[in-house]
């Protein structure tokens, strides 16, 4: 990783437009001022935060002295704020841009939106992208794409920011049940309180009518990874922001 940061001209931190606090990686920020490199914000998925929340979110980044730009892959946002962005911290043209952050925040499908078609390929499945390559984005930009970086070591967290494949885990019933305490607090009627209620909810059962909390856990965590359960509000999203850093402490 050191050798992306001293081979770009410009990087890009990929950050979750629904926790760009939570998905923000410190210590690479501070390997990119001490390597005196431009550094952007690029928040994907941000048509899953409603336009106050990402104003919000812009300012309170732009604080940091970075530029930070709001992209949506599905909706096709922000793309050419990106590109301008980009050309104008560039210290030269063509620029080399080494892009990196949390695995599943949406890194190889910022790439295929910028190229115009699939340069590196995308899914669902955190940590996809193994290994490093340079992606032609125009004659004047370059991207150095790279595996997600993982620090983190708490999977509870990490399923919750949407940098750990559900699957994985052997006790996904925790997570699921912390998710599902903000779903109910802000809508009781559609959100059962437990994971029991919801495997019973979805008619997922074991033999003799025992709830699949397992199954129902991977499938509500595997929802809210892919967008498909989208926050109502700002206040929403700040509960399971507070929920995740709590989780942290």
């Amino acid at each position: 990783m050191l050798k992306i940061f001293r081979d770009a001209d410009v990087l890009l931190e990929v950050l979750d437009a629904r926790f760009p606090d939570l998905t923000r990686l410190p210590s690479y920020e501070k390997l990119a001022e001490k390597l005196n490199k431009p550094l952007i914000y690029v928040l994907t998925k941000a048509d899953l935060v409603s336009k106050e929340w990402a104003e919000d979110w812009k300012k309170i980044l732009e604080k940091k002295g970075h530029p930070a730009v709001f992209i949506s892959a599905k909706k096709r946002w922000g793309t050419r704020i990106l590109r301008r962005t980009i050309k104008d911290v560039a210290p030269k043209l063509p620029v080399l841009v080494g892009v990196f952050g949390y695995a599943n925040v949406g890194k190889s499908s910022l790439i295929n939106i910028l190229k115009g078609k699939t340069a590196a390929q995308a899914a669902p499945i955190p940590g996809w992208t193994k290994g490093e390559q340079i992606v032609k984005i125009s004659r004047k930009i370059y991207l150095i794409d790279t595996p997600g970086i993982i620090p983190m070591r708490d999977p509870t967290k990490l399923v919750l920011i949407g940098a750990y494949d559900p699957n994985r885990m052997e006790d996904p019933e925790l997570p699921a049940e912390l998710l599902l305490r903000v779903l109910h607090s802000m809508n009781p009627e559609e959100w059962p309180p437990t994971i029991e209620e919801y495997a019973m909810k979805k008619n997922f059962l074991r033999k003799g009518g025992v709830p699949d909390t397992h199954r129902a856990a991977v499938e509500l965590l595997t929802k809210w990874q892919r967008g498909k359960i989208t926050p109502k509000s700002s206040d929403w999203l700040k509960q399971v922001e507070e929920l995740v850093e709590e989780k942290g402490d």
